[in-house]
Parts: C-alpha cells; sequence; structure tokens
C-alpha cells in the first residue's frame, strides 16, 4: 500500500487527539479469569496489524508511539460501541453479517473519544480503519464466548489493546499463548445453543491468522487479508474489471490442498470481479509475474458456505499461492 501523506499533518491530528484527551480504560484485575480472558484478547488483537505498522513505521518514521496508539485506540473503541466514523456502510455490514448487535456487545466500556481528522490524512484514516478491524475481530470472539457464558469485558480488553500498542503489555507473550488455548478450547466444547463448526473454524481460523501475521515477511490490509510476496513481479497491476490469468494452490490451514490450477496442468482466467473478496483485493496488489501467499479470513472467502464437496468447511481460513500470469489475455 502506498501511502501518500506530509508529516505535518498527522502531527496535527495527534496533537488534537491528546488535547481532546478521553477517559482511560478501568483498571483491570488480571487474577480475575474473565478479566485476564479479555485483557489477552485485546494484546492479541494487535499481532495482525503489527507488520502493517512497522511497515508505516519505515516510510513515516517520525511517527511516534503516543500518535499511533491516539489513532488506533480511538478506532478500536468506537467500534466496540459499534459506532465507526469511518468506513461506515462497511462496518456495519460486517457486523451485520456476522449477528453482532447492542444486544450482544461489550459491556463497561470507556466512554467515546472526540476528535476531528486532519483533511486528506491517509495515514491517520488507515490506522484508525485498522484500530476499528481490530474491535471487530474482537466482538466476533465476544459473541461466540456469549454461548459459553465466557463473554469478555469492554474494560480489561481495551486496557490489553492499549497497553500492547504502547509497548507496555502486562502479558508475556507465552501468557496471552496460553489463554488462546484457553478460549479455543471453550468455544471447540459441545454446546446446545452453540453452532459447533462456527464455533472451532472461526476460533482455530482466528488463531491461525494470530500467529501467521506475526511472521517476518506477511502484511495484513485493512480489511484482514494477509499476503506475503514469494516473488515480485514487473509488469501491470490488474483493476477488479480485468481478466486476469493465473496459476493457484488453494489449501487449508491443515495443509490439505483442495484445488490446484498447477495438478491439473492447466491456467485459469476468470474475470477479477467474481470470485472471492479475498481474491479481489489480493491479485490487485499483485504485478504481472509475482507469486504471493495469501491467507483469506473467512469473511473475505466463502463465510458460513461448505465448498469442495465438503473439504472448505463453513467459516474456514483458506491458503492460496498464486502466480498472476497476464491481464486480460486473448481468447
Amino acid at each position: 500500500m502506498k501511502l501518500m501523506i506530509k508529516f505535518f499533518s498527522v502531527v496535527t491530528l495527534a496533537v488534537a487527539l491528546v488535547a481532546c484527551g478521553g477517559q482511560a480504560p478501568e483498571e483491570v484485575n488480571l487474577s480475575d479469569e474473565q478479566d485476564l480472558r479479555s485483557y489477552a484478547v485485546g494484546a492479541a488483537s494487535l499481532r495482525e496489524a503489527q507488520q502493517l505498522i512497522d511497515n508505516v513505521l519505515e516510510e513515516f518514521p517520525d511517527l511516534d508511539n503516543a500518535e499511533k496508539q491516539n489513532i488506533m485506540v480511538i478506532g478500536f473503541i468506537d467500534l466496540l460501541h459499534l459506532s465507526p466514523r469511518a468506513e461506515m456502510e462497511r462496518f456495519q455490514f460486517e457486523l451485520e453479517n456476522r449477528g453482532i448487535t447492542e444486544e450482544n456487545m461489550l459491556s463497561d466500556l470507556p466512554e467515546i473519544m472526540e476528535y476531528t481528522p486532519a483533511e486528506d490524512d491517509e495515514v491517520g484514516e488507515m490506522l484508525y480503519t485498522l484500530g476499528a478491524y481490530m474491535g471487530v475481530q474482537v466482538l466476533t470472539i465476544h459473541d461466540l464466548l456469549l454461548d459459553q457464558e465466557k463473554g469478555l469485558t469492554g474494560a480489561a480488553v481495551i486496557a490489553g489493546f492499549s497497553d500492547s500498542v504502547a509497548g507496555e503489555s502486562r502479558l508475556t507473550d507465552e501468557e496471552i499463548d496460553e489463554q488462546w488455548e484457553i478460549i479455543r478450547d471453550t468455544l471447540t466444547q459441545t454446546s446446545e445453543n452453540a453452532d459447533e463448526p462456527m464455533s472451532e473454524n472461526l476460533a482455530i481460523g482466528v488463531r491461525f491468522q494470530q500467529q501467521n501475521a506475526a511472521r517476518e515477511g506477511v502484511m495484513v490490509t485493512d480489511s484482514g487479508l494477509q499476503y506475503e510476496v514469494l516473488r515480485e513481479g514487473d509488469g501491470e497491476r490488474p483493476t477488479a474489471q480485468d481478466r486476469v490469468e493465473v496459476h493457484y494452490q488453494g489449501s487449508l490451514i491443515s495443509g490439505e490442498i483442495f484445488d490446484s490450477s498447477y495438478d491439473r496442468g492447466e491456467t485459469t482466467t476468470f474475470p477479477l470481479n467474481r470470485v472471492i473478496p479475498g481474491w479481489t483485493e489480493g491479485l490487485q496488489l499483485m504485478q504481472v509475474g509475482a507469486k504471493y501467499r495469501f491467507v483469506i479470513p473467512a469473511e473475505l472467502a466463502y463465510g458460513a458456505s461448505e465448498r469442495a464437496d465438503g473439504l472448505i468447511q463453513p467459516y474456514s481460513t483458506l491458503i492460496f499461492e498464486v502466480e498472476l500470469l497476464s491481464i486480460n489475455p486473448e481468447e
């Protein structure tokens, strides 16, 4: 992602945010099971975004943690209140698609912080959106945990997220991983009120995404699509309206291959706007000649649908290795 912004506008926004302030998250008790679980989920949320944040800092080294924290945490808190102030239609669709309403939102949330973003602030907008996207993931986990009466507390979630953004997490990576294992076990327990395949597949997928995002070289877009450049290209990039010719292999996070043009011995051509959202977005990042590895969350893949004769279960995270061979090839 090429980000074009003047450093002055970023500083202006950061100063405005500090001046407006906001209610700090309440103290959390990490000896309490629910607060500990909630804090760990908030802290782990940053892992998906860390590579993208690092890339922003490489391009704009004058951005410090305080500025980044203000923008991202505001977006995070806004979304947890179900009140995003940017890309409202997109986030409302995401929330409705996941069945998240005021009835199952987090309790014990700090107040929304007031701020006015600077005009044409692309970096600020990206960081706000990134924080909001992390909020969507938290609400998804919270909603699933509610089925087991193990929901999250808002103050502890935000404390975990804020501390991690500031580099001051009160939990080690190992302690966060331990809590995620407990959450995974909770979500995969049999329950008369829980959709077990959804709970298990979604929980496993989110956990895999968290781990993959921490790997060196993995990039994460605002939508949650993860990609890794296996080989750079030197040609044009397609638009959503183009037809593309590709070679690809699709697999589950278990490593099981469910589709491969390589195995069929022939390339595939299709309109880019008629495939799953993860492909439509991901291939537009590529130049002809490139080969990328994509990790695609369920909401950017097939969602609740079952595909590939049952190999792709509902709410599955998918992996694709894709080579972009040409754009608008002749019939």
